[in-house]
């Protein structure tokens, strides 16, 4: 039962049901609105997302239940406004993966050409705890497809002859090895999930191997 109110308030979160928390204008207003996401983000990473109430977050913040309802209308504003932080910044991490030379992804070997791709990635994810928790089981973002643009190029680069058709799906199934490693993680050994999130750019690098094999002269 508990796991399914949890999909539903995931479910909730991606199709925009929430309601829209008040955008502060001053920037009294806007710390106070960090102060708060950050309390809900030390909530989920320790007690997980039941834990996030108007209250319980109130008192975290260490700020009125007004003041509380003031900014945010209920507790799925809250989770949603904290998915979109995550969002933006994964977001930045791959404008930052993007901007790297196309040179850097021609002349690295494989494992450590992902390993510098994954960096940004994981390094975040171990950085914010409440990220899995929170934003497992949402429907596939405009980041996803981003982060499959980044493989499409680096297999572009790499091997200028391959077929578009191929290397499109040797991009997808890339970012599905990732993505499935992690949801296999996070479901049933979330303690190992350092070791997961370090052993998926050697995963990915072992791939890129073959591929570049296989279209071997």
């Amino acid at each position: 039962m508990d796991q399914l109110i949890r999909r539903n308030q995931l479910a909730a979160l991606g199709a925009g049901q929430p309601s829209l928390p008040r955008v502060p204008r001053q920037a009294r207003g806007r710390e106070r609105v960090e102060v708060i996401l950050d309390a809900a983000a030390q909530l989920i990473a320790e007690e997980g997302l039941a834990a996030v109430t108007m209250h319980t977050l109130a008192r975290r913040a260490q700020t009125s239940i007004g003041s509380m309802y003031h900014f945010f209308p209920d507790r799925l504003s809250v989770l949603k406004a904290l998915c979109d932080r995550h969002h933006l910044a994964v977001n930045g991490l791959n404008r930052q993966v993007q901007g790297l030379a196309p040179s850097t992804w021609q002349d690295l070997p494989p494992t450590r050409l992902m390993q510098l791709l994954a960096t940004p990635y994981i390094e975040y994810m171990q950085r914010h705890p409440d990220f899995f928790p929170l934003m497992h089981g949402q429907p596939t973002s405009d980041n996803d497809d981003a982060f499959i643009q980044t493989l499409r190029g680096v297999l572009e680069v790499r091997l200028p002859g391959l077929d578009e058709s191929k290397r499109d799906a040797y991009a997808t199934m890339m970012h599905a090895v990732a993505a499935g490693a992690l949801h296999v993680a996070f479901q049933l050994t979330p303690r190992k999930m350092d070791f997961y999130l370090a052993e998926i750019p050697r995963v990915l690098g072992a791939y890129l191997a073959e591929i570049e094999a296989a279209a071997a002269p």
